[in-house]
């Protein structure tokens, strides 16, 4: 398998990893948010809890990405991720 193939292949799983995280804490949140009998209280939650799982996907992501460079060393598999950026 070529570099460029193992480099497509990671995008797409971290990209469906994204959609699977940030759809369980939507979801999550949406039913905290169902709990409240408070209307307003409600659609704060569930606003407040949209731009929080796309923040703590982000964290995730984060973390996870270290993890796993140094579990797999991704350098020597994927380099053209963690190639020296000119400037």
């Amino acid at each position: 398998m070529t570099s460029n193939t193992k480099l497509v292949l990671f995008f797409l799983g971290a990209t469906v990893f994204n959609i699977l995280l940030m759809a369980v804490l939507v979801i999550a949140f949406w039913v905290v948010a169902a709990l409240i009998p408070v209307p307003n209280l409600r659609v704060i939650i569930l606003f407040v809890g949209f731009i929080g799982s796309i923040v703590l996907t982000f964290l995730a992501y984060g973390a996870i990405m270290k993890w796993a460079t140094v579990r797999f060393n991704l350098e020597k598999h994927i380099p053209q991720l963690f190639k020296n950026r000119k400037k």
